[in-house]
């Protein structure tokens, strides 16, 4: 097979421990410490381990769960105090190792978009997905951890080169600072995506009108809002505790796919699409089978009463603002991929890696083994792997 053009939508930096030591200003130094490292295994036999771990100082001690092994029929151990902490265990050693021993340095994503024929790569967070889930955290010091980790991405996306291009972080609690901070990364920077948690942060909301001028200087500036969830964070813990307390096995599941749900929930119903026609919103790493289905029952309703019916406050319907300004990245084997190409459009779908996290242990053939999806023709394949990132993140 000729080989394809691939914009991988959904890569991670695995960002080092010096971070915040090394760019977060003086007055906050302290604060914040994290850990993230693949870890070897003490015995050939056993899996390596990817441990992740944010801790602000203001956080009350949180009870997380260690990943068993093969089952978990002892009683999960507590993992640290921590803002958000995640312990996946797997064989990785073969996809990771050699990175691992770099210490996931910029030569390595120049060797891996090689070796994996990516043509562009779109960087997201690993421990930044965590460092400002503290719910009671203030909004000068999550603004400054924000700067802190954006700064240290301009950098590192500096040395790989090209092809690699950064995701500025944001936190709502200041939407000023907020859309300042992207106007900063885009320019100094030429960063390609906004990357947003679902999971609101106290008293804020993305429809808000003081988050307006962020969504503005995104559309302004042709960048995309890259929505991307990470499970187990303390934003989360409306949600998770209350109805899955103790099904760790389901836990990152429902943040992940319910809480982009809710989002595009709150950006299409919430006049965001509306006041911002020129705005783009990709959803990561929660499945695209969903987006089958929900743009239309939020038009329809509870039992389809309200279908047809024109919305208070939309000039469109749920299904056009998805379909003319909404991206959603699918799994290379992802079952929902010819659902969505039918029932909302090829266009709003994109494919990415993950590189970085250990569920996205099949970086090397992500782009072959797309082209294996059924259900949908081969053009249409190409297309998804190439052209709709190229719009989605404005190339």
């Amino acid at each position: 097979m000729d080989r394809v053009k691939f914009v991988d939508s959904d890569a991670h930096v695995v960002e080092p421990d010096s971070l915040w030591d090394n760019y977060l200003e003086s007055r906050y130094k302290g604060r914040i410490k994290s850990h993230l490292a693949y870890e070897r295994a003490t015995k050939p036999t056993d899996p390596w381990t990817i441990n992740v771990s944010v801790e602000v100082d203001d956080f009350p001690p949180q009870p997380m769960r260690r990943a068993q092994n093969e089952k978990e029929d002892t009683e999960p151990e507590p993992l640290r105090e921590a803002v958000g902490a995640e312990v996946f265990t797997m064989g990785v050693e073969e996809y990771y190792g050699r990175w691992q021993e770099r210490g996931f340095d910029a030569e390595t994503y120049r060797q891996v978009m090689d070796l994996s024929g990516i043509d562009r790569m779109i960087l997201y967070p690993t421990v930044g997905l965590w460092s400002t889930s503290s719910p009671d955290m203030e909004p000068e010091f999550a603004a400054a951890v924000r700067r802190a980790y954006n700064t240290w991405l301009g950098d590192f996306t500096r040395d790989i080169g090209g092809r690699a291009y950064g995701a500025a972080s944001i936190d709502l609690r200041d939407p000023e600072a907020a859309a300042q901070e992207v106007r900063r990364c885009v320019t100094e920077y030429g960063f390609k995506s906004v990357h947003l948690n679902p999971s609101p942060v106290p008293g804020r909301r993305v429809y808000d009108p003081e988050c307006d001028q962020v969504w503005a200087a995104c559309a302004e500036l042709n960048v995309p809002v890259g929505v991307h969830p990470s499970a187990s964070n303390g934003l989360d813990m409306g949600m998770i505790p209350y109805y899955l307390p103790d099904l760790r096995n389901v836990q990152g599941t429902v943040a992940f796919s319910i809480g982009s749900m809710l989002c595009c929930s709150a950006f299409i119903m919430g006049g965001v699409l509306e006041r911002h026609p020129g705005l783009r919103v990709a959803f990561l790493e929660a499945g695209a089978g969903w987006a089958s289905y929900w743009p239309e029952r939020m038009m329809s309703g509870i039992n389809g009463g309200n279908r047809g019916l024109k919305i208070n406050g939309l000039t469109k319907s749920p299904q056009d603002y998805f379909a003319e300004q909404c991206f959603i990245a699918a799994d290379q084997d992802d079952p929902g991929i010819p659902l969505v190409a039918q029932t909302v459009g090829e266009q709003v779908l994109l494919t990415a890696t993950d590189f970085g996290h250990p569920e996205g242990y099949r970086y090397q053939t992500a782009s072959r083994d797309f082209m294996n999806v059924p259900g949908v023709t081969d053009e249409t394949k190409k297309r998804i792997l190439w052209d709709n990132g190229v719009r989605a993140y404005g190339f």
